[in-house]
């Protein structure tokens, strides 16, 4: 398997994403989802290009995979060989495209090695306040260079907790219906519920500590996988909501510290059961 130089990659995330972030506070609100998809992909496929082009000349022998609103496949033969060894990047320029979009300063770029389908590096930029979050598989996660840790709840109750829907959830009937009921039920439960920005940034908080839960329904696994290993570094865990593993195209996440964890998946639960 191909060896990366960490701090190598984080530097083309932390200059990439301080590009985007250039464009964003010289932009206006797009408020006309023709005018906002038509920016989407000016605007993100140029990062995208950009992040590809700079990691294919420092490691050729790792596949590209294209984003959430592409596909998931190889976009050619050469790279299909590639990730047929088991390697390729995952690589999400706008996390939180609608923010950028509506200029809501809650957006992050995020980057994620897959091995064998296992996630074993990722780096989510938060370029607006400058928070690195990175992981290592076997070696802990980061915030900025310093480790950090999930929180230490024992439990979900009276906790802030955080939930998401993927892109156009609309499309997955079984996943608006379950995301309603879920939130229904997790309320009564908790202090807050919030969705307080890019998938992959909320997972980040998880795993700094700053929120005690996320879950998510419908596959949002493009931008939660990174995530889901930066809060296991962190001695979270994370899993499916029926609580079978968490891996790319799950249709459910649930992350935690373990105590907060298990109650909320017991919770969340009752959802799948009814």
């Amino acid at each position: 398997m191909t060896a990366i130089d960490t701090e190598e990659v984080l530097a083309l995330v932390r200059e990439a994403g301080a590009d985007l972030c250039e464009t964003f506070w010289r932009g206006e609100p797009v408020v006309e989802v023709d005018d906002m998809m038509t920016a989407f992909h000016r605007i993100d496929g140029a990062a995208n290009a950009g992040m590809k082009r700079a990691l294919a000349r420092l490691y050729p022998g790792i596949a590209w995979m294209e984003g959430e609103l592409d596909t998931t496949e190889p976009e050619d033969d050469e790279t299909a060989a590639l990730a047929a060894r088991g390697e390729y990047w995952i690589c999400d320029a706008i996390d939180g495209a609608g923010q950028f979009l509506r200029a809501i300063p809650n957006w992050a770029m995020s980057l994620t090695l897959m091995r064998e389908g296992v996630p074993v590096f990722t780096a989510i930029f938060d370029a607006v306040h400058d928070e690195m979050f990175h992981a290592l598989w076997g070696h802990g996660a980061y915030r900025n260079g310093e480790r950090i840790r999930v929180n230490g709840r024992a439990n979900h109750y009276q906790g802030i907790v955080a939930t998401s829907q993927p892109p156009f959830a609309g499309r997955d009937r079984h996943a608006v219906r379950r995301s309603g009921a879920a939130l229904s039920a997790m309320l009564p439960d908790v202090a807050a519920v919030r969705n307080l920005s890019a998938t992959s940034l909320q997972l980040a908080y998880v795993a700094c500590g700053r929120v005690d839960g996320f879950w998510e329904f419908g596959d949002d696994s493009i931008n939660c996988v990174g995530g889901a290993l930066l809060v296991r570094e962190a001695g979270g865990q994370v899993t499916q909501i029926d609580g079978r593993p968490y891996q790319l195209g799950s249709p459910s996440i649930a992350a935690a510290s373990p105590g907060a964890h298990a109650s909320m998946l017991l919770r969340l639960q009752e959802v799948l059961a009814a």
